[in-house]
């Protein structure tokens, strides 16, 4: 578990597959970062247990009330070590319309950095953002991510009509700029 003060990073668990449902519900959510919209609670259980496979996939829980909140992820971004992708990650993050403009999401992407870069050593976070979703890319550049490029996802496939825009964080940035926000 990764906590601060106020909330906790947990691994997912089956039990979660109630709060992924809901939020499956919210088209807002498929719109601004592309979750799964499930037709049913069984679609939200396999997605449960997808998650909770996944060694770096952590739901954000309130520590006053022990809730889910949100996810964050840390996907890899290739496993061939000659190409470096071993030091690079890429980050996911999701959060309850309720808990918007909390402030919790910053704290949550604070703490998962900070396991990226000080436990995993890695040396790079990527996140990739789709375009109308202003609020996160506002959020990324705050923690200190630069961005990058933008790509037309509609030019790998006719299925996906969306662009997305792409952030780095490099870890010597990163430690620099939590030194100065601990002081």
């Amino acid at each position: 578990m990764i906590e601060d003060e106020e909330i906790y990073l947990r691994n997912f668990e089956l039990r979660d597959a109630s709060v992924l449902y809901i939020w499956g519900q919210n088209s807002r959510f498929h719109k601004l970062a592309g979750f799964n919209q499930f037709k049913n609670y069984e679609e939200a259980l396999q997605a449960a247990k997808q998650y909770a496979k996944r060694k770096y996939s952590f739901a954000i829980c309130l520590k006053s009330t022990n809730r889910v909140i949100g996810l964050v992820e840390l996907y890899e971004r290739g496993l061939d070590e000659r190409s470096g992708l071993l030091k690079s990650k890429e980050i996911g993050f999701l959060i309850d319309s309720f808990y918007e403009g909390q402030g919790l999401m910053k704290r949550a992407l604070r703490l998962i950095l900070n396991y990226a870069f000080q436990e995993l050593d890695q040396l790079e976070i990527w996140a990739g953002v789709f375009e109308e979703n202003i609020r996160s890319q506002k959020l990324l550049e705050i923690l200190g991510f630069k961005y990058v490029y933008e790509y037309d996802m509609s030019q790998i496939s006719e299925v996906f009509s969306y662009k997305e825009k792409y952030y780095l964080l490099k870890k010597a940035e990163w430690l620099k700029i939590d030194e100065n926000t601990k002081s």
